[in-house]
């Protein structure tokens, strides 16, 4: 083989030799980059399945907390509805009536059954107890606190008519026998029905209201509420109930509910209501301010309990109640000591016991003396009724009568030394009507009370 020949094949060998380096070094890029790829996907894959994982994980501890609350849902609605149950035990089925007053009452129990406490009880002796409350709390506690209080209250009202030992009574046990800082607050009232006057203890309880045409008076006390101090510091007061006065009791959940827009029903709308419609009888009264308290939430679900209790003083025919003396002048004092007695008890004042006490004397005494002529065989018959709007009184005799027109005018110049007439004179003087019957035998004397004047 020739030189040239030698030189061409050792070119072509070196052609494929340089060839096929050049496609190893490719192929081994290519490898490498496999390589990674798979070691990419690898990782991916062990990633998908770590999530995959977590995944199952998760939906795992999804469902258990889903069963958790489902649980613990069925727990509160279980404890919600026992709540309830019992919370329908402590609401009386309808309010007792008295003569002379007017009960009414709206109540609206939360879905989170809120813990308001009402009752109106007769006390004996003529005394009707009235309480509002409202417990802390939702649920089974503020269910507890109430059965306390309303427990304690059933005890402690036997034979006691001052509503500040009532409460302090009450107090003692809801401090005893609760968790700390489970108190409530509360409002009562007792009435006696003679006199129609409240004595009332208000243990930080929203302020009732007692209003008329022209009265507007809230029923305010110092004191705490119930089961937070061992020394509440009750104060107790008294206020006269008249003939159509009202009074309003209600609970924070009036007065303390805010709407969709925040505003709460405050005091200030709740008495321009009360002062806009004095007249409105009082179960009205009390439909008026729940409608008008729900206009106010605007459809916004109420979140506490709404109590509203309503009370009115009515008027009422007096029994008229009669007293047979002999025609004995030692005998008025007897007469005086009924008679007054219930003036006193009415509190009608010094003033207008002294001008019915003196009318008084001065008829029994004619009647005696001028009428009967002091015949003790005759008697002398007084009939009298006396309630928170007046006193009414009349003294007949057993004698021949006489005409009360005929009785010289006293203050007359010609009859000034005259002792005849004084007596008439005086009973005009000081009673708000005097009359006289035909025969002239019998004098009925009118006074009102002084705050009906």
């Amino acid at each position: 083989m020739s030189e040239k020949h030698r030189t061409a094949d050792r070119g072509a060998a070196s052609a494929s030799s340089g060839a096929s380096s050049g496609e190893l070094r490719a192929l081994q890029v290519e490898l490498a980059q496999a390589r990674a790829l798979t070691a990419q996907l690898r990782a991916e894959n062990q990633e998908l399945r770590r999530r995959a994982q977590e995944a199952d994980t998760a939906q795992s501890t999804v469902a258990e907390l889903s069963r958790e609350l489902h649980n613990r849902t069925l727990r509160m609605e279980q404890q919600l509805a026992v709540a309830r149950q019992f919370q329908r035990l402590f609401v009386p089925p309808a309010l007792p009536q008295f003569d002379g007053i007017r009960f009414a009452v709206k109540y609206q129990a939360s879905p989170r059954v809120g813990g308001d406490l009402y009752d109106v009880f007769n006390m004996g002796n003529s005394c009707v107890g009235v309480l509002v409350a409202d417990a802390s709390g939702y649920g089974l506690t503020a269910t507890l606190i109430t059965a306390v209080a309303k427990m304690a209250l059933d005890t402690y009202r036997q034979n006691e008519y001052s509503p500040r030992v009532i409460l302090e009574k009450v107090n003692e046990q809801v401090l005893r026998n609760t968790l700390e800082n489970q108190f409530l607050t509360a409002f009562l009232g007792v009435i006696d029905l003679e006199t129609m006057r409240m004595k009332f203890v208000n243990a930080a309880h929203p302020t009732p209201i007692v209003y008329a045409k022209d009265r507007f008076e809230p029923l305010d006390t110092e004191g705490l509420c119930c089961g937070m101090f061992e020394e509440p510091k009750y104060e107790e007061r008294e206020v006269q109930l008249r003939p159509g006065d009202r009074v309003l009791f209600y609970t924070r959940g009036l007065i303390e509910m805010c709407n969709a827009a925040g505003a709460p029903y405050d005091c200030r709308r709740l008495q321009n209501l009360l002062r806009e419609n004095p007249d409105l009888e009082i179960g009205a009264m009390i439909d008026r301010v729940a409608e008008d308290f729900t206009a106010h939430m605007s459809g916004n679900e109420p979140i506490e309990d709404l109590t509203l209790v309503g009370l009115e003083a009515l008027p009422r025919e007096s029994a008229q109640e009669r007293i047979v003396i002999p025609s004995e002048p030692m005998q008025l004092s007897r007469v005086e000591s009924v008679i007054l007695g219930r003036l006193e008890a009415l509190n009608y004042g010094e003033r207008t016991t002294f001008a019915v006490r003196l009318a008084l004397e001065e008829a029994v005494v004619n009647a005696i003396k001028h009428g009967n002529r002091m015949d003790k065989a005759k008697r002398v018959t007084i009939q009298y009724s006396v309630d928170a709007r007046e006193c009414v009184i009349s003294v007949e005799d057993e004698g021949p009568g006489f005409d009360p027109a005929a009785v010289p005018d006293p203050t007359a110049e010609e009859n000034i030394e005259r002792p005849s007439g004084r007596g008439l004179m005086l009973i005009r003087a000081y009673m708000d009507e005097v009359a006289h019957d035909k025969r002239g035998r019998r004098i009925t004397m009118r006074k009102k009370a002084p705050w009906a004047e």
